[in-house]
């Protein structure tokens, strides 16, 4: 196995070990595609413990099966939900459909090694086969899929509901368009333009820039006055989550959507919820939705092409998240070849 490993705050070095052995229960997956996002650029800039292999997004194809439920040369997508409760191999079918907490699991890429290597070995349950037809660039985006129907599951829109959702990032644009998908209404707000340009051409109709227009006010106008019932805060969003629970109406529902390493900059003042009888709920994983997700994928759903603003490739990738950590807002998500 060959991959590169971040050392320590601002330091990648290229590392090679023997290759596991294969255990019962487990795959050999050769990393084909996979996606260098924020994450990573976070983790080289020291919000993590080392050494760690980062990329927490992958596409594969098996090279090594033990049992016949995968087959050498199959396309699969990777999940990097690792359930470390007090077995590996604890958790059934039936356990995955109850909600697991940040604690509950490890996240490959995050608090345990990722994909940014040539070959993983990790447990069968944790790849799910790319169905005929689908792009494997495509496919890294599952996690992000999950995540947003994990945050559609808990809030439980409805029909001709207004969901604002403060941040354009790739995430929320795909969170918009099944919003849009389910009979809901988003409505994007976020201050980079070109984000903005991305999430009118993948058909979100209602896009706002706080820099150029009230908030609040075009909130009310597009929803004749009653604001919100569903306000989505990206933990990414350079915007005050005050603002998010200015757009919530009374009674309306509000969520932090997200990852737990960009959290704990947000400065929360929770008066308004209480004020406004606000439900306020995060979600921080899409565990339970993987499968659903490269259902969504099959189907056709999403826009998922312009989400992608460079390529490289496995040697080039270091350098790709160091200037990432830097330059956050000049990419979006990046796909390594």
């Amino acid at each position: 196995m060959k991959g590169w490993q971040i050392t320590s705050k601002g330091e990648f070095g290229l590392i090679e070990k023997e290759a596991s052995v294969l255990l019962d229960g487990q795959v050999k997956v050769r990393i084909a595609k996979a996606a260098i996002t924020s994450t990573d650029g976070a983790l080289y800039l020291g919000q993590g413990e080392y050494p760690i292999i980062p990329v927490r997004a992958a596409t594969g194809v098996i090279s090594e099966s033990i049992s016949d439920e995968f087959k050498k040369g199959e396309k699969v997508v990777i999940s990097p939900y690792i359930n470390n409760a007090e077995s590996p191999r604890a958790h059934s079918h039936a356990d995955q459909k109850k909600d697991i907490l940040f604690s509950d699991i490890d996240i490959m890429g995050v608090t345990i090694d990722g994909f940014l290597r040539d070959f993983v070995v990790l447990p069968q349950e944790n790849v799910v086969p790319i169905p005929d037809g689908v792009d494997d660039t495509e496919a890294v985006f599952v996690e992000h899929i999950a995540l947003a129907l994990k945050v559609l599951d808990v809030l439980g829109i409805k029909n001709n509901e207004y969901v604002a959702i403060l941040g354009g990032n790739s995430l929320c644009n795909i969170f918009a368009q099944l919003v849009m998908y389910y009979h809901g209404i988003p409505i994007i707000i976020d201050n980079d333009k070109d984000l903005l340009n991305i999430c009118r051409a993948n058909g979100i109709y209602y896009t706002i820039n706080p820099t150029e227009t009230d908030c609040i006010n075009r909130v009310m106008e597009i929803t004749g006055g009653k604001m919100a019932e569903h306000v989505v805060f990206e933990s990414r969003a350079r915007l005050p989550f005050s603002s998010a629970l200015s757009l919530a109406k009374k009674k309306g529902c509000v969520a932090l959507m997200g990852f737990n390493i960009f959290a704990d900059k947000m400065d929360l003042n929770i008066t308004p919820i209480l004020r406004k009888q606000l439900t306020f709920t995060g979600i921080n994983n899409g565990y339970n939705e993987i499968a659903s997700a490269v259902n969504i994928l099959a189907n056709k759903i999403l826009k998922l092409s312009p989400l992608i603003s460079h390529k490289t490739t496995f040697d080039g990738a270091p350098e790709i998240i160091k200037d990432l950590a830097l330059n956050p807002h000049s990419y979006r998500s990046v796909i390594i070849e």
